[in-house]
């Protein structure tokens, strides 16, 4: 799986998103997410898509206040060069949609339900989700 931990940017291609993500900020969350939303309600998410969201809805997370403990520096430094930092609900919301999409059907679910470290990996996903519903644009 190219990961080295069960956090949201603790594998290949969240950093690799993290790195377009310097340039790119909001166009590129959006593109991740809005992306996301489009999809059919059958259509599952692969591993890539689903790794990506999760950066995207950390970003999200921390622009709203509510950051993850181990972000890393490129977003807090985007945090904190970008503050005040006005989130459009419908980040929110796609973010929160797209979040509880992984959790829920998401072939990165799968690969994860398959180690002995879903359940750490499911606690990451649901935290997330908390910081998501309790933020207020």
């Amino acid at each position: 799986m190219d990961i080295w931990g069960i956090g949201s940017f603790e594998n290949a291609i969240a950093v690799d998103w993290l790195h377009d993500f310097a340039v790119n900020d909001f166009r590129l969350i959006d593109r991740t997410l809005a992306g996301i939303a489009a999809m059919q309600a059958v259509d599952q998410l692969d591993v890539e898509e689903a790794r990506e969201v999760l950066a995207a809805a950390e970003c999200i997370a921390a622009a709203l206040g509510f950051p993850a403990a181990d972000l890393p520096h490129e977003v807090t430094d985007w945090v904190t060069t970008n503050s005040p930092i006005q989130v459009k609900p419908a980040y929110v919301h796609m973010a929160q949609t797209a979040v509880a999409r992984v959790r829920a059907d998401s072939e990165l679910k799968e690969l994860w339900a398959k180690t002995k470290d879903y359940v750490l990996w499911d606690t990451v996903v649901a935290e997330l989700q908390t910081r998501l519903e309790n933020a207020k644009p």
